[in-house]
């Protein structure tokens, strides 16, 4: 069969010809990417929001213990349409994260060549149709969009995050989000709620496709990045679930992962960063607050889950779903952005969001004009048993859940072989039975661990990487070397024994030096292979995001400052004049 479908691959190419496939078997496959999910964010994996769709795939299939992607979005995204890592497709950082000077070198551009290939263009040559609904995010605006790179089909926003209700910014200083179908500028529907329209979206083009040929569907949903929301029914059955608060909900997390197998017995959890509250020391409405915060991220995961099934069961009502693989997984570690601060910053930003329209009422949490976010605390909980989040090389922010289901793929419960972002386009490769140079990609098919032919993806001398903005990862076997960057990490390098301590509690690099010194050198060398921009002080990607997000802001809003200055200034001039008459008047 892989014979043939060369032959045809290589006929459509030499002939330009769209291929006519008659009754094509093939299965269809259907890749659901969450946003910002942490590693305990699906019920399955021990989460309190209700997934109860993502379960059932996950009872009838596997459930991945060791996932890891990036811990930035975008570059996740890339690897995840090209088999390459982030620095070979010019996906080094985000956009909003790179600087000049990175610009400068090959891995940073922020744009594809024109003829990059993807997963869209691959499956498109062999006779695929090729859908994509949701978020993209991949380098500069404009400038990567699907269309241009293999997909048949795409209604897009081309953004890093936007509103659930409407196309508004959630970034201070941002003018607009940019929406996409088939290439072009276009607007949201009146009725525009993320999940719901982007299935609906999904549903269209599979129903305006030809039934005789398989389909790669890939849901890039906004669940559950910030501003997060959801529909008041969802968030409203969540009353009281986290009155319990961060603090005693991450320990529960821990003790249901440990009960499900995902992590193992002796795994202990990290001391959260000196930033963290302690629930205790919150006043009753902060209280209040935050867990209402937190039952607007579960609803928005359950309303994301319900739309889920409504596609499922659509693909099931037209005979398509038997034959269809689903994967669901999420693009890095969760969210720990806030949407209010303390002193003079608390009082910019409230200024601003007023600005912008928005409604930050205790009663508006979720809802329309929001802008709602859960906070390091509750982010720490999302990503239990593991250290710190997105945006850092911790467990936190590499490994996410991950679940696949399909035919071929055996209910075998949870796996525990690792498995990189790059490795899913060879996987689904051979899924699709499309023959491929296994040299091509930084990735490897893992369908043979799926398919149940083996537990082994990587043996335990073979090694992948991460990198991003000097957030790094080398994985070995149970062995990892990790580096945080500040603000929250000190760009030490450490390393950990992942079998025994999942949680990075214990650095072993003093007890190793030889293993120690070994992975550094891999690592060393798989910088230079990729291309990967040493950062330095001041280079750092949270501290570049605030330096270009102020810079926006003051962008924006100059002209607003400078009117309420001249105000401030008239008010005085009108004061003065006002108090040298008064008593002018006094003294005569």
């Amino acid at each position: 069969m892989r014979k043939l479908v060369t032959i045809t691959a290589l006929a459509v190419s030499a002939f330009g010809m769209v291929p006519a496939y008659a009754q094509d078997d093939r299965p269809n496959i259907l890749l659901v990417l969450f946003d910002d999910v942490g590693f305990s964010g699906f019920g399955a994996y021990g989460a309190d929001a209700r997934t109860a769709r993502i379960d059932e795939l996950a009872e009838r299939g596997i459930i991945l213990s060791r996932y890891y992607t990036s811990p930035f979005c975008g570059p996740t995204r890339a690897m995840l349409m090209t088999g390459m890592d982030n620095h070979q497709v010019g996906m080094g950082t985000l956009v909003e994260t790179v600087t000049k000077d990175m610009r400068s070198a090959p891995g940073y551009s922020m744009r594809w060549a024109p003829d990059q290939e993807t997963i869209g263009t691959i499956l498109s040559d062999a006779g695929y149709q090729t859908y994509v609904s949701g978020k993209w995010g991949i380098g500069e605006i404009g400038a990567n969009l699907p269309s241009k790179f293999g997909f048949q089909r795409s209604f897009v926003m081309d953004a890093t995050g936007g509103g659930n209700y409407d196309a508004k910014p959630y970034l201070p200083g941002s003018h607009s989000v940019e929406w996409f179908e088939d290439g072009e500028p276009t607007t949201l529907p009146d009725d525009y709620y993320s999940s719901k329209t982007l299935v609906d979206k999904m549903i269209e083009y599979v129903d305006q496709g030809d039934p005789d040929r398989p389909f790669f569907g890939y849901l890039s949903l906004q669940a559950a990045h910030m501003p997060i929301q959801a529909p008041r029914e969802y968030v409203d059955r969540y009353d009281g679930v986290f009155e319990a608060g961060w603090d005693e909900m991450r320990e529960q997390r821990l003790r249901r992962l440990i009960d499900r197998g995902l992590v193992p017995p002796t795994t202990t959890l990290a001391e959260v960063p000196e930033i963290h509250r302690a629930w205790d020391d919150l006043s009753a409405e902060e209280k209040a607050v935050s867990a209402r915060e937190m039952q607007v991220n579960a609803g928005m995961m359950e309303a994301a889950d319900y739309h889920i099934g409504r596609l499922l069961d659509h693909l099931e009502a037209t005979g398509q779903l038997e034959n269809t693989i689903v994967m669901v997984l999420s693009d890095n570690g969760a969210e720990s952005g806030q949407t209010s601060l303390d002193g003079i910053a608390g009082v910019g930003l409230s200024i601003v969001q007023w600005m912008e329209g928005f409604d930050t009422s205790f009663e508006n949490l979720g809802q329309r004009k929001s802008v709602t976010a859960v906070g390091p605390e509750w982010a720490s909980v999302l990503s239990a048993p593991f250290d710190l989040y997105k945006f850092y090389g911790s467990e936190g922010g590499l490994r996410v859940p991950m679940v696949v289901a399909g035919p071929g793929i055996p209910a075998s419960g949870v796996e525990h072989a690792p498995v990189h972002v790059a490795d899913l386009v060879p996987t689904i490769l051979d899924v699709a039975d499309v023959s491929y140079d296994p040299a091509q990609f930084y990735g490897r098919s893992v369908l043979p661990m799926l398919s149940g032919q083996t537990d082994i993806t990587y043996t335990d001398d073979e090694s992948f990487a991460f990198e991003v903005s000097g957030n790094a990862a080398l994985y070995r076997g149970k062995w990892k070397i990790t580096r945080n960057t500040p603000p929250l990490g000190d760009a030490q390098w450490r390393l950990y024994d992942l079998s025994v301590d999942p949680g990075e509690t214990i650095d072993l690099s003093g007890e190793n030096p030889a293993l120690f010194e070994d992975m550094l050198a891999e690592y060393r060398s798989y910088a230079e292979d990729v291309g990967v921009y040493e950062v330095g002080p001041g280079e750092y990607a949270i501290e570049v995001l605030a330096t270009n997000l102020t810079s926006k802001v003051i962008h924006k809003y100059w002209p607003h400052m400078v009117g309420f200055l001249l105000v401030i200034a008239a008010a005085g001039v009108f004061g003065l004049k006002f108090g040298r008459q008064w008593l002018r008047g006094r003294s005569a």
